[in-house]
Parts: C-alpha cells; sequence; structure tokens
C-alpha cells in the first residue's frame, strides 16, 4: 500500500489573533496501489469534506509514519 496526503491552497487560516494566513490546508490521508485508490481512500474516510467546495487538491506520497500534532 501506498500512502498520500492531500492538500489545498483554497481558502484561508486564521492564526489564534485571527490574522488571516494564506496557506496550504491539509485535509486528510488515503492509501492505495496508485494515487486513484487512495484519492478514493481519501474521499471515503473524509467523506465531510464534500460539504466544502475546494477545487484543488494537491497530493504528495509519502513513506514512513505520518507525524501528528506537533508542537511549536
Amino acid at each position: 500500500m501506498r500512502n498520500f496526503i492531500f492538500f489545498t491552497r483554497d481558502g484561508y487560516t486564521y492564526d489564534c489573533k485571527n490574522k488571516e494566513i494564506s496557506n496550504l490546508q491539509i485535509l486528510g490521508t488515503g492509501q492505495g496501489n496508485n494515487i486513484l485508490e487512495a484519492f478514493k481512500d481519501f474521499k471515503f474516510n473524509q467523506s465531510y469534506l464534500q460539504e466544502f467546495s475546494f477545487k484543488k487538491v494537491t497530493a504528495l506520497e509519502y513513506i514512513g509514519e505520518f507525524i501528528h500534532n506537533l508542537e511549536l
């Protein structure tokens, strides 16, 4: 199985002081034998994202464990 992380440049995020930041938003991950299978897996496991209007989603393959909840 191959692992992919999906993200978008659509939309905006805000810092803790409500200052707008134009950056990438991580949407989730998916697994599959290829990118299309991984995208299907991603859409199934993050089905709530269908309520939003993201137009461009980008994927990157990653190897190893995905690191969660890093604090600076």
